[in-house]
């Protein structure tokens, strides 16, 4: 049986071999768990340090949307000329409404984009182009897409007024459905074949135009309470109706309106243009002639006929007179 006597071994190996049975008793004392321990990490290297989470990513910023011009949203003219403009732009924006080339006054929108007018003077007797623009706190000058024709009379009537735009016209004060009330109130024509409807109907109602059974569009009644549909020109007379639904589920009763498409070339060719609801003087002679405040033209060869120029009565036939200025 070997020996455990060290006495004739060097005197540094002697201590050598004490320290590793001390070592061995030691962790026989602890258990397997301590041997294991051990042996991982006094003879490997103690293992890297987890990776760093990547920096969050910090999201582009989205390009600002575009600022929307200035626009109507109440035209308002009495009898004597009195007018009240009013509408929507930028915040803080300077509004500059005009007459033609005549600066009316200009009003800054509050912080909902809100600008209110009421021009220090009547409006004179004739015809206005009353067109907004508006300047942002950076100075750039934005011009509105929209302008209102307003004829005062000056005789005591009432006055026209119309607003077009990108979406059509619609009669604002004058001749025209009421806004709340459902109803057709204008239908214009594009040169690239397209019709557009407009009326008026409780705000937020769904509006739904027919012709001939046949669906022509949808629109929703804006918070004005004016809806617009464009569509290509039907191809022929029909009658269109209107369906809407409010906002609460209530279903309105329909309004039915004669329909006739208009071919301008031959209405001008055969020198007269029929009434149909909705239309006035100022519609016919934008549509015929190209501009609204051309519709003296029309009162004047048919004045036997015409009592009021804002009132006209579907059925009336009226003469075409040819624009000698163009």
């Amino acid at each position: 049986m070997a020996s455990n006597d060290t006495s004739g071994l060097p005197a540094p190996k002697r201590r050598n071999l004490r320290l590793i049975a001390l070592i061995v008793l030691v962790l026989l004392a602890l258990g397997d768990g301590a041997l294991l321990l051990y042996l991982h990490y006094g003879r490997h290297p103690a293992p890297p340090a987890p990776a760093a989470p990547p920096a969050a990513q910090t999201p582009a910023p989205q390009a600002a949307s575009a600022t929307p011009p200035p626009s109507f949203d109440i035209v308002r003219v009495d009898p004597q000329g009195n007018a009240v403009l009013a509408g929507r732009a930028m915040p803080g924006a300077t509004v500059t409404v005009k007459d033609g080339d005549t600066v009316l006054g200009t009003a800054t929108a509050d912080s909902q984009g809100a600008f209110v007018l009421i021009p220090p003077s009547p409006l004179p007797p004739g015809s206005h182009e009353i067109t907004l623009s508006e300047t942002l706190p950076n100075g750039q000058v934005l011009n509105g897409t929209q302008s209102a024709s307003i004829s005062v009379s000056g005789n005591g009537q009432p006055a026209l007024a119309v607003v077009s735009g990108p979406n059509g016209s619609s009669v604002v004060t004058g001749q025209g459905p009421q806004a709340g009330q459902l109803g057709m109130g204008a239908v214009d024509y594009d040169a690239h074949g397209h019709a557009m409807f407009s009326g008026t109907a409780p705000a937020g109602a769904a509006v739904t135009v027919t012709l001939g059974g046949k669906v022509l569009g949808t629109a929703t009644a804006d918070s004005s309470g004016h809806w617009h549909v464009q569509a290509p020109v039907p191809v022929g007379p029909g009658m269109i109706t209107l369906n809407a639904t409010t906002a609460d589920g209530s279903a309105l009763p329909a309004e039915t309106v004669p329909f006739a498409p208009e071919k301008l070339s031959q209405a001008l060719e055969e020198g007269h243009v029929v009434i149909v609801p909705g239309d006035n003087l100022w519609m016919i002679a934008r549509r015929v002639y190209g501009k609204g405040t051309l519709y003296t033209l029309i009162y004047s060869a048919n004045a036997g006929q015409i009592h009021n120029p804002n009132l006209i009565f579907p059925g009336q036939a009226f003469t075409l007179p040819q624009n000698q200025a163009n």
